[in-house]
């Protein structure tokens, strides 16, 4: 393959811009350059970028510098970003820092680069609407994620996965293989590592850079074929002039793994609040990521989606009920968050609190776990604790509390009742402060029994779930530990059998709870023939005559996963 050096490639995507730019944050990846003398490069650091707003460029090592910029001289900055040879054009600078002893420039942002490739690392970048679906499989049998192709280059490519699926994703990794399935039926698979990731675009999708291995004498020729065809594609359906050409065979039909795709991006089709719970489960995937990447707790985003839960919540609190029990594509920190903070929300509106007293148990409750993501594997995958191990895993809840420093409007009280305290017990046995019963207010009280009966419905590395019917029957006998005014309170508001049980009739018929009377009856059904639940339920709705015709409810039972 030639190495010649193809023509500048000028990039305005802000996305992309981003992106590039991180690649010069790293050690030693930018340099600056005055415009009178271009082949004299000076090391400088890339502090800082506030996309649309500027950058923030470090002297330091070079002091000198600071009186050529001072006068106006016109310079740039350039650098290796995935073995390109990435530009700015000229900065203009907007105020001189002076920090620790440091020389800083605040510096505008640009709105393009300029990107110099050689033909071995070209990237063709695919549109929206060219859907390769990705298959990549990790090691140690731990299943394949699927996402959609970015990019594509003879040496690696970028992968788009919804968060759900990203969220698995625990640092630059070795995968069993990478396969690329084109929709004309072309399907390639290789040797391939996850490299880095470049950052979430909306809280719902993550990108994430492969590096390809060992790749083959054939391997690479087809590589530069399917990255020829997609940039012959996008000139064909981009350009007037080009619509002569005929369509890539690459591109000519949807195979079913892309229409799988779509399906698997679209969670609940045809549930309205399942889609708009997706969006809720996408923030917490990318916030998990983000937490294990080092960030804090996007204030703004939290707020942004514990509104949007309350919102679910007054337009269809059955249906956002049931979608809360049904989300087996979810990391299980993520089901048990957006579970708690329903449950918590619908009984403290039934209280008459206050909206945004309700709004702050919201967010608190859909955070709450999320500091066990900071823990070791061996340590959240452990079956049994000793004494040390315990202490270490309880640890969790002071980790988060740190990492929820910068939201400001979450009020104390309630971050210490659904954070600090949920985890307590009234005899004084829970954690992390083996609290008495006598410190635990009413909302810590409250928290606690919604958080046990979610928890012992779900899966746990010691143990399998339990049906409703045995979760009351162990709260009934914990009154030492569970306050039981509000074990009591719960069954009565969500009643025996709450909405989203799986029920077995006399009949032998199956059925998902869906509705219940003002007494806490079931009182509509969603007929099934499998014990598992499938996002694209389609069995009739039977309430009144027709659910009294079923006959009687044997008893609840656990859902199986796939």
């Amino acid at each position: 393959m030639e190495e010649q050096i193809d023509t500048p490639t000028r990039i305005e995507h802000p996305g992309e811009c981003l992106s590039l730019l991180e690649g010069l944050c790293q050690p030693g990846g930018a340099s600056l350059l005055f415009a009178a003398q271009p082949g004299q490069p000076h090391p400088v650091v890339l502090m800082e970028l506030v996309p649309e707003e500027g950058l923030v460029i470090d002297i330091s090592a070079v002091p000198e510098l600071a009186g050529r910029i001072g006068r106006g001289d016109p310079f740039y900055l350039c650098g290796q970003v995935d073995g390109a040879m990435l530009r700015t054009p000229g900065l203009s600078v907007l105020e001189r820092r002076e920090v620790e002893g440091r020389v800083q420039y605040l510096c505008a942002y640009p709105q393009w680069l300029e990107l110099m490739h050689r033909r071995s690392s070209y990237r063709a970048e695919l549109r929206s609407d060219m859907l390769v679906p990705v298959e990549l499989q990790l090691q140690e049998d731990a299943g394949s994620l699927r996402g959609r192709l970015v990019n594509l280059s003879l040496g690696g490519c970028l992968v788009e996965l919804p968060a759900r699926e990203a969220v698995r994703i625990e640092g630059p990794q070795l995968l069993d293989r990478l396969v690329l399935n084109f929709p004309g039926g072309q399907r390639l698979e290789l040797a391939a590592r996850i490299c880095h990731m470049h950052g979430e675009l909306d809280w719902q999708h993550l990108r994430f850079g492969c590096q390809f291995l060992g790749v083959s004498g054939d391997q690479e020729r087809r590589l530069w074929l399917y990255v020829r065809e997609i940039e012959r594609e996008k000139a064909r359906s981009s350009h007037a002039g080009s619509r002569a050409l005929q369509p890539s065979a690459l591109f000519t039909r949807r195979t079913p793994a892309a229409q799988a795709l779509l399906a698997a991006s679209n969670p609940l089709p045809g549930s309205s609040i399942g889609r708009r719970l997706g969006r809720v489960a996408g923030y917490l995937d990318t916030q998990l990521i983000k937490l294990r990447l080092g960030a804090a707790v996007d204030s703004r985003q939290l707020s942004r989606h514990a509104d949007l839960l309350l919102d679910l919540l007054a337009t269809d609190r059955d249906a956002l009920l049931f979608a809360v029990q049904h989300q087996p594509d979810e990391p299980l920190l993520v089901q048990h968050g957006i579970a708690l903070a329903v449950r918590m929300a619908d009984m403290a509106q039934a209280r008459n609190l206050p909206r945004q007293a309700i709004k702050t148990i919201v967010a608190a409750a859909l955070v709450h776990d999320l500091g066990k993501a900071l823990l070791s594997a061996d340590l959240r995958q452990a079956r049994h604790l000793d004494a040390g191990q315990r202490q270490a895993f309880g640890s969790h809840v002071g980790l988060l509390r740190e990492r929820l420093e910068s939201c400001k409007w979450l009020a104390g009280p309630v971050l210490d009742a659904v954070v600090g305290s949920i985890n307590e017990r009234l005899d004084g046995s829970g954690y992390p402060q083996a609290m008495p019963g006598e410190r635990l207010g009413e909302l810590a009280r409250m928290a606690t029994v919604i958080d046990v009966i979610d928890a012992m419905s779900r899966p746990r590395a010691d143990r399998a779930p339990l049906p409703i019917d045995a979760i009351y029957r162990h709260l009934q006998t914990s009154s030492a530990q569970l306050d039981p005014q509000w074990s009591q309170r719960y069954m009565r508001h969500f009643g025996l059998i709450p909405i989203g049980s799986l029920v077995r009739f006399a009949s032998g018929q199956l059925a998902w709870v869906r509705r219940l009377d003002g007494d806490g009856r079931v009182a509509q059904v969603q007929l099934t023939a499998s014990p598992v639940f499938t996002p694209q339920l389609s069995g009739p709705l039977l309430s009144d005559a027709e659910l009294s015709g079923l006959g009687q409810i044997e008893n609840p039972m656990v859902p199986e996963l796939e």
